[in-house]
Order: structure tokens, then C-alpha cells, then sequence
């Protein structure tokens, strides 16, 4: 049995079990009314009763006109010496029979008084009342089918939504984010499941993208080293010029994987950030040379970010910025709605085909040689991971503008 069918049947069983307790209960409690009343009515027949005898004479005798009428009471009685009959009234008395209620009350003399009266009434209330339960238990259990058939429905129908996502997951195929709902437990699990797909999706893509690109960057100088390997085993090259080849190769092979292993790792933890304090820290680790250049304009404000990845990001930008321009550089703050950090250099910029593509992989401009093409990757995935964007343009007044958008995270 599944998990729904479960809920079905639990739902109707609570529905039935609360149906027929207040049946049970409610029997109980009319039933011990209807006996009270009963054995009550009995006690004042039997008062009456005895008030209509006298027991002065030699014989107990009887006196009609006191007495109960039988015909509103439905009550017989007689009253007894030892085994003997001496009065009777109302009818036959009714021995051992179920349909009358009995009680034998002792009277001076010996006298013995049984009275009894007629239950029928009472018993028909009883199945009346029994009737009219079992009918509402039974209209009970159908509303009961119906109203766990819709809430099967309501609290299944996201359950089956995520089964299925999962299910797509488990195939890596990333499915689409679940509409969350109300904010129940349903809602917080569809809003944590939304979460877990995208950071899986986002590990799954450094991932491949690691695979991809190392195959991509990696396989040029290990075949340069295999070449120049093989050239001086044949004699075509001295062992000598082996080494700069070498190094050359080795550096970049150390570059590229120190750039693949930060696109893998991604941007780490956030933590608090005062800008101006941060940013100055920052270009303090920069070269004399190169702090001279950049003019720092900072409105006061803090940001919770991955520090590191977020120095590195800026350093990035600012290594391009310094490495192809000779004037200025500007590295500006303004704590907006979203906040911006920006960089802009003096240099030629880029043409604007080349603008759209900026922060791919391995693209480098004009098929310049410098670099690996990794660093604008990086920075993009800390905007995107902070759930903002790197936003690049040629400047009006000429150079290239590269500006950090935060769309979350901002305190000012």
C-alpha cells in the first residue's frame, strides 16, 4: 500500500473512529437519561401504590380511587405474603420479561409490593436513537471519503510534484523550480528542494565545465612538453633549450589550474564586509606602482559576501584594468538599489562584438596571448552566486567599464 493510499485510510479511519465515539458516547449518555427517568417513574408508581392499600384490617385492602391510572403509566402491580397473592392490579404481573422494568419494595407486616412498568417507549427510543446514529455514522464515513479524497489531494499533489523532480534529479536532469505555496512545511521542503536542485546544478556545471575546460587549456602545453620532450631525445634540440620551454609551460600549466580549482570551488561563505575598510585593505597588497594609478571613490556601506572570493574577483578586475591601459584606473563603490562596484580603465576598450562574450572560459579578445581568459569567468560566478551580475562596457569617455551588480546581500 502507498504512501497516498495510507493517507486515505487514515484520514477515513480518524473520520469513522471520532463518528462512532460520539455515537458510542452519545448512546451512553441518552440511554442512562431514559433509565434514570425510567427507575424515577417506577419509585412514584410504587409510592402511589402502597398509598392506595391499607394495611389496618384483618386483610389488606384496596382503595381505587387512589390509585395511579395504569392506562398513563402502562404499570401493574401485586402485592405478596411469603409465595401468596393477596392484591394484583393493572394486569398480570410480568415475570423475567424484558419489556417491563420491576422492583419490589418490602411493607410492614410481611407484605411484600413488586410493581412494574411497561419499557417499550423506552426500548423504541433506544433503536429510534441507534437508527438515527448508524445513519449519521454512515453519511459520516462518506463525507469522511470525500474530504479525504480532497485533502489526499491537496497534500499529495506537491509530494507527487517533487517526487517527480526528484526523480528527474536522480537522472540529472534539473527540473524547473516547484512552485513553492503556502509557507507550511510542504512549502518550506519545495522551497529547501528549489535550493538544493540549484546548488546541485550549479556543482554539477563547475564540474563539467572543470572537465571541459582542463581538456580544453590543458592539452596545448603538455603537447608542447611531449613535442620538446621528444625533440631533444631525436637530437633536433639541445637539452638546454628544454628548460625555458619548460618553465614557460609549467607556469602556465600552475596558472590554469589554480584558475580551474577557483572556478570549481566556487565563492564560499558569506560573511560581513565594511567596503571602504575591505577595498582599501585591498589595494594596500597591490604594488606601489600600481596604487598610484587607481583613484578609490567608496560610499559608505557594508555587504555580506565571500571575502575571499570577492578580493579576488575585484583583484581580477583591477590586474585587467592595470595590465591593458597605462592611465587611471577608477574603482568606485555606489551603494544604490542594487548596490555597484565598478572598475574602468583609460585603455582602448573592446570592440563590441567581443563585449557580450567577455567572462567566457578560455575567450580572450582579439585572440590577445596574455592571460588564460579565466579571470572574468570567475568574476562572473561570484556576481551570479551572489545573485547579481557583472555588467561590461565601453565607457562613453573611452576605456572599458567592468561594474559588480549585488542584488542581494546589501546592508547600508
Amino acid at each position: 500500500m502507498g504512501f497516498r493510499e495510507q493517507l486515505l485510510l487514515a484520514l477515513l479511519t480518524l473520520a469513522l473512529a471520532v463518528a462512532g465515539l460520539q455515537l458510542a458516547l452519545g448512546y451512553w449518555s441518552f440511554r442512562t437519561s431514559l433509565d434514570r427517568d425510567l427507575q424515577g417513574d417506577l419509585g412514584k408508581y410504587a409510592v402511589l401504590v402502597e398509598g392506595a392499600i391499607d394495611l389496618e384490617g384483618p386483610e389488606p385492602t384496596l382503595n381505587p380511587a387512589n390509585l395511579p391510572i395504569s392506562a398513563e403509566l402502562q404499570g401493574r402491580f401485586r402485592l405478596l405474603r411469603g409465595n401468596r397473592l393477596i392484591l394484583e392490579g393493572g394486569g398480570p404481573f410480568p415475570d423475567n420479561d424484558p419489556a417491563w422494568l420491576t422492583n419490589r419494595k418490602p411493607l410492614p407486616g410481611a407484605y411484600e409490593l413488586d410493581v412494574a412498568l411497561n419499557q417499550v417507549d423506552h426500548n423504541r427510543a433506544l433503536r429510534e436513537y441507534l437508527r438515527t446514529g448508524w445513519l449519521t455514522l454512515l453519511l459520516s464515513g462518506v463525507l469522511a471519503v470525500a474530504m479525504a479524497w480532497l485533502l489526499r489531494g491537496m497534500l499529495i499533489r506537491p509530494l507527487e510534484r517533487l517526487e517527480r523532480a526528484s526523480e528527474s534529479l536522480a537522472e540529472q536532469r534539473f527540473p524547473n523550480p516547484l512552485p513553492e505555496g503556502k509557507p507550511d512545511e510542504i512549502g518550506r521542503l519545495t522551497r529547501s528542494f528549489n535550493r538544493m536542485v540549484h546548488k546541485v546544478r550549479l556543482a554539477f556545471e563547475r564540474e563539467r565545465s572543470f572537465t571541459r575546460y582542463a581538456s580544453h587549456e590543458l592539452r596545448n602545453p603538455l603537447a608542447t612538453l611531449k613535442a620538446t620532450a621528444s625533440a631533444v631525445r631525436n637530437g633536433a634540440m639541445r637539452p638546454e633549450e628544454l628548460l625555458p620551454v619548460l618553465d614557460r609551460n609549467l607556469e602556465r600549466l600552475d596558472r590554469t589550474l589554480t584558475g580551474l580549482l577557483a572556478l570549481v570551488r566556487g565563492p564560499g561563505e558569506r560573511t560581513q564586509i565594511e567596503v571602504l575598510d575591505f577595498l582599501q585593505q585591498l589595494l594596500q597588497r597591490l604594488p606601489a606602482a600600481a596604487q598610484q594609478r587607481i583613484h578609490l571613490e567608496v560610499e559608505p556601506a557594508n555587504l555580506r559576501a565571500p571575502k575571499e572570493a570577492l578580493e579576488a574577483a575585484i583583484g581580477n578586475l583591477l590586474d585587467n584594468a592595470l595590465k591593458y591601459s597605462s592611465g587611471r584606473v577608477w574603482l568606485r563603490f555606489e551603494a544604490s538599489d542594487p548596490p555597484r562596484l565598478i572598475v574602468r580603465d583609460e585603455g582602448p576598450g573592446v570592440p563590441a562584438e567581443a563585449l557580450e562574450r567577455l567572462g567566457e572560459p578560455f575567450y580572450r579578445p582579439n585572440n590577445q596571448r596574455d592571460g588564460l581568459g579565466l579571470g572574468l569567468a570567475f568574476v562572473r560566478q561570484v556576481a551570479e552566486a551572489l545573485g547579481g551580475r557583472l555588467e561590461i562596457r565601453n565607457h562613453p569617455e573611452g576605456g572599458l567599464e567592468a561594474s559588480l551588480v549585488f542584488s542581494g546581500g546589501f546592508h547600508a
